[in-house]
């Protein structure tokens, strides 16, 4: 990390007329300081203010960019950077965005009771307003809102079965930049049986992402079917319960269908005895409905 002489922060001192402000606080700062944007800085908006820091009043404290090499957005005491984060966004995350975190720069100290508070510009690059999802005809429909968007290219419509592994759905083009309320729509035609959790992870321009929250449906299988013998030694007992007809597929892990049949009412052998120990997955499907189950064949 480069140290910064006083004539760049006389540069600082170049202020903007359309001022936006960004509070800190935490660490070895006391109370809460606010920042004013000022001219940009290295092609980037910069944000100065005063206030308390390590017991001194009327320090300066300053967010900005450095260009290459460092590429990174910096929070300074008087010139000298304590704070810095990688992301090469349009403005500054705010200590809330968990993927593009605050780091100390090495070789520094300042410290406290309270962890280090960024918030205001580029917290979120959307404002998202709700994300919620419900059941319809079997499928989930998923709906957004935003009430503004910032170098927002768009959402990443994501799928867990645990909350954890995480597949994409699809691609939502995003407004860009908008001050207007904006909404959204997404259809997952095959949820799987049992949980599904949903999340958008919203990318901007820069390529960084945040995550929305986390939102969740049962399409439980009861009244449907039940699976015997699973873990099992590739023989495995399908009773189907509802009067519907059933395409049965079996996939293994590269997706090569190994078995194909058409089931209805009642109990049938689902033998894969003849392959290799391991996963497979195993399909029913009728219309818009469709459940995955994951054999396991010891």
């Amino acid at each position: 990390m480069r140290f910064f002489s006083t004539s760049f922060i006389a540069m600082l001192l170049w202020y903007c007329s359309n001022a936006q402000t960004i509070n800190v606080s935490g660490q070895c700062m006391t109370g809460t300081i606010t920042l004013t944007q000022i001219s940009n800085v290295n092609g980037k908006p910069a944000y100065q203010g005063t206030g308390t820091v390590q017991g001194f009043a009327g320090v300066t404290v300053s967010i900005y960019w450095i260009g290459a090499p460092d590429n990174v957005w910096v929070l300074d005491f008087d010139g000298q950077p304590y704070y810095q984060n990688a992301c090469n966004s349009s403005g500054p995350y705010g200590t809330g965005n968990v993927s593009c975190p605050w780091t100390t720069v090495p070789s520094t100290s300042c410290t406290g009771g309270a962890a280090l508070s960024i918030a205001g510009v580029g917290v979120l690059p959307v404002n998202l307003i709700s994300f919620t999802a419900k059941k319809e005809n079997k499928e989930v429909i998923l709906n957004w809102k935003t009430a503004s968007e910032n170098n927002n290219k768009g959402f990443d419509v994501q799928r867990s079965k645990d909350g954890f592994s995480w597949i994409s759905l699809g691609f939502i083009n995003g407004a860009i930049n908008s001050s207007l309320e904006k909404e959204y729509v997404f259809n997952d035609k095959a949820p799987l049986s049992g949980k599904n959790y949903y999340r958008l992870a919203q990318q901007d321009l820069d390529g960084n992402k945040t995550y929305s929250s986390i939102v969740n449906l049962d399409f439980s299988t009861t009244g449907y079917y039940t699976l015997g013998n699973n873990p099992g030694n590739g023989v495995y007992k399908l009773n189907i319960l509802s009067s519907q007809l059933f395409e049965v597929t079996v996939l293994d892990l590269t997706g090569k269908k190994i078995l194909s049949t058409t089931a209805g009412a009642g109990v049938h052998q689902v033998d894969i005895s003849n392959y290799a120990a391991g996963t497979y997955f195993l399909r029913l499907t009728n219309g818009n409905v469709t459940f995955t189950e994951k054999l396991i064949k010891q």
